[in-house]
């Protein structure tokens, strides 16, 4: 029997019924020296108030923590049984269990794995996420959307590699959550778990996707001003934090033009204000991200031209509409990623 210990982090922003429906779900797969901890990221506290009677009755320890961002949460939670646990599972509030073999296969997964991330699937079985891209832009999003989840044939075929695993349910080893130094608190909200697997992979680390098992999210699409605000700055706070300065260098021509269609696009729509409000977040943390640089590139690992190779040029996005599927645009971005390919192999020969 597999004795990895495992320990569930949960940050809360006023879900504090999802929490208890999720924590009921899980509590039968928890074994002796597993830890369950929610992070109630919301003023006024009213989590352990609501449903902590439900949440006691499964060991669960409830931290009251003044809002920080999701990145805080999850390294205040994580801070609290980093020490005591093998593995560390981050699962959003509005995921519930219902493979009854989940805690047992994570437990199996190969030590070579750094990370990894069950299918993340919707209500209607159908994929919610198998993993998220990593596109030459710093555009992120999920793969195999509305797919059907491909299961292992046996062990051999269990974990097939990805480049980005998705923070709605996402397994660290607890000695790389430490060597990364958890989260990076200045994303604040969303792509702080891109920026997560982007460090992995820049440390030479693998992720991976467990194919024999699988999480339910009961997803409900956010729009609000403050996300695309948030989105629109942290990817480029992601792109001038990890990549290698000769692949920033190469991929700068296509990132610029990335960023004039954006441009476009958000003035057709009537969000260049929001635009310019991202913009002007982005500046004043220059001096910030440039200090997240230095952190970040202390832990790299592999050459330019090898994390290039975990980026993906195709722009298979569903919500891209019809320049996804523009034959010229992929033709172009295909040969724009296959020059820098081979320019960054010829200088690191």
């Amino acid at each position: 029997m597999n004795s990895k210990r495992i320990g569930v982090v949960i940050v809360s922003y006023g879900h504090e019924r999802d929490v208890a429906n999720l924590v009921d779900s899980l509590a039968p797969q928890l074994r002796e020296g597993d830890r369950v901890v929610v992070v109630d990221n919301r003023k006024p506290w009213v989590l352990q108030e609501a449903v902590g009677d439900r949440l006691r009755v499964h060991g669960v320890e409830i931290i009251n923590h003044d809002n920080g961002g999701f990145a805080a949460g999850c390294n205040v939670g994580a801070a609290r049984i980093v020490d005591e646990v093998d593995l560390l599972f981050f699962l959003n509030p509005d995921t519930v269990i219902e493979d009854p073999s989940l805690f047992d296969t994570l437990r199996r997964v190969d030590e070579r794995w750094a990370a990894f991330m069950p299918y993340l699937l919707l209500e209607d079985g159908s994929i919610n996420s198998a993993g998220n891209a990593l596109h030459i832009s710093g555009l992120s999003w999920v793969t195999g959307l509305d797919g059907e989840a491909e299961r292992g044939g046996g062990q051999d075929q269990e974990v097939t590699e990805i480049s980005i695993a998705s923070g709605a349910c996402l397994v660290v080893r607890s000695q790389w959550w430490r060597k990364l130094g958890g989260m990076e608190e200045m994303y604040f909200m969303y792509h702080e778990d891109t920026d997560f697997s982007a460090r992995l992979l820049l440390a030479g680390a693998r992720i991976g996707l467990v194919h024999s098992a699988f999480v339910t999210h009961n997803y409900d699409y956010a729009k609000g001003d403050y996300k695309w605000i948030y989105i629109e700055r942290n990817r480029h706070v992601l792109l001038l934090s990890v990549l290698p300065l000769p692949l920033l260098v190469a991929l700068g021509p296509q990132i610029l033009g990335a960023n004039l269609g954006l441009w476009a696009i958000a003035a057709r729509e009537g969000r260049l204000g929001l635009k310019l409000k991202s913009t002007r977040l982005l500046l004043r943390d220059l001096p910030g991200i440039l200090a997240l640089r230095r952190r970040t590139q202390a832990l790299r690992r592999v050459g330019a031209a090898e994390y290039l190779s975990h980026m993906e040029w195709r722009l298979d996005n569903p919500h891209l509409g019809n320049i996804g599927k523009n034959r010229v645009v992929a033709a172009i971005y295909g040969t724009y990623y296959r020059m820098c390919l081979s320019v960054l192999r010829l200088l690191s020969a």
